[in-house]
């Protein structure tokens, strides 16, 4: 008699088993996947989009100060400070190349340009005579002396007073506004001790400027540059004369420079000149010579780029240096609005301008 095998005693054979241990593998390995690449982009993609936010507000600053460069200054003023590509003591980029830095004179308008008639002792004393007569200058100004061969100085009212007399163009018998830029009593260190004609280590011409004021201007200077804070992480900085107190000793303090933006690694910029080919960019800004159009700068751009600390993120690129990190960067380009105020203005013989 034989004895059949009941149902329940039916099972699977080791085949079976491995071929369906096989196929689950293989079905779990793909659903990791897809959790870990989804996982990796939940991560990636908000790091991503805070580097780029932060770049961006940072650009739009930059680009609303270029913008307003040279606003209200005379047409052959240098704005743009130059010997600041690759500045040496900037931090290097992920190409182990030191970052540029940006430094320029800019105005939003708010208030015009004091008109000078006179400057004391040919340059070498501490006053200057303003055209107006009322004085309502706060004392601890900081201004911009323009000359009259288009350098500039930086300096620091201390006190202002009047005076009715009329040496040089000044009117006699008028009052006139006197700044006075004297180094005693100066809390920034701007002044010097042989008045305007002695360099501070500010103005386009740092070896001999101008000594024949023509404007006293209201312009900011304004500094950008990369530094790493204390933590290691590179930071875009900007730095604003407005305040004295940004100032050590005649040199910028590194209390006056403020964070912009943190994790800008990079900062790249160049310059476009008035006459050259629209693919011809310099690293640095051209001399700017009086009478001479084609040797101003009408247009700057500016390369950010901008980097997340997060670790262990998928699509994190490794830089020369060694860093892996998730990085973004955005460019853009801005025409300082003064260029093309001038430039209009400009006579167009003997031949036809051309810049437009």
């Amino acid at each position: 008699m034989t004895h059949g095998r009941t149902r329940s005693e039916a099972g699977f054979s080791l085949v079976e088993v491995l071929v369906a241990m096989t196929i689950t593998l293989i079905i779990s390995g793909a659903i990791y996947g897809l959790l870990s690449s989804g996982q990796g982009a939940f991560r990636r993609e908000p790091e991503l989009t805070d580097r780029q936010q932060n770049a961006r507000i940072a650009l739009n600053l930059i680009m609303r100060d270029i913008a307003n460069a040279g606003s209200g200054l005379p047409p052959f003023t240098q704005v743009f400070r130059t010997g600041l590509n690759a500045f040496a003591s900037a931090p290097q980029n992920a190409f182990n190349v030191g970052t540029d830095e940006l430094e320029m004179l800019t105005n939003t308008g708010a208030r015009e340009n004091e008109p000078v008639c006179n400057t004391s002792g040919g340059g070498n004393g501490a006053n200057v005579r303003l055209v107006r007569g009322t004085s309502t200058i706060p004392n601890n100004t900081v201004v911009i002396l323009i000359m009259q061969d288009g350098t500039w100085a930086i300096r620091n009212i201390n006190s202002a007073g009047t005076n009715n007399g009329g040496p040089g163009n000044c009117a006699s018998g008028v009052p006139h506004v006197t700044p006075n830029f004297a180094q005693g009593g100066d809390p920034s260190g701007l002044n010097t001790p042989s008045g305007v004609c002695e360099p501070n280590g500010f103005g386009t011409n740092l070896t001999n400027p101008g000594c024949n004021v023509t404007d006293m201007s209201f312009a900011t200077l304004v500094r950008y540059r990369i530094r790493n804070d204390a933590s290691g992480v590179p930071v875009l900085q900007r730095f604003s004369s407005d305040d004295p107190s940004a100032f050590t000793g005649g040199a910028m303090a590194d209390a006056g420079f403020q964070t912009v933006a943190r994790g800008i690694e990079d900062l790249q910029v160049q310059y476009h000149q008035v006459g050259t080919a629209a693919t011809t960019w310099a690293d640095v800004p051209a001399t700017v010579t009086t009478g001479t159009y084609t040797t101003l700068t009408n247009e700057v751009q500016v390369t950010l780029v901008a980097r997340s600390e997060a670790r262990q993120i998928q699509g994190a690129r490794t830089s020369t240096s060694g860093r892996i990190n998730i990085r973004g960067s955005l460019m853009s380009s801005a025409t300082p609005r003064s260029t093309l105020l001038h430039l209009a203005n400009a006579p167009s013989s003997p031949s036809p301008k051309p810049w437009f």
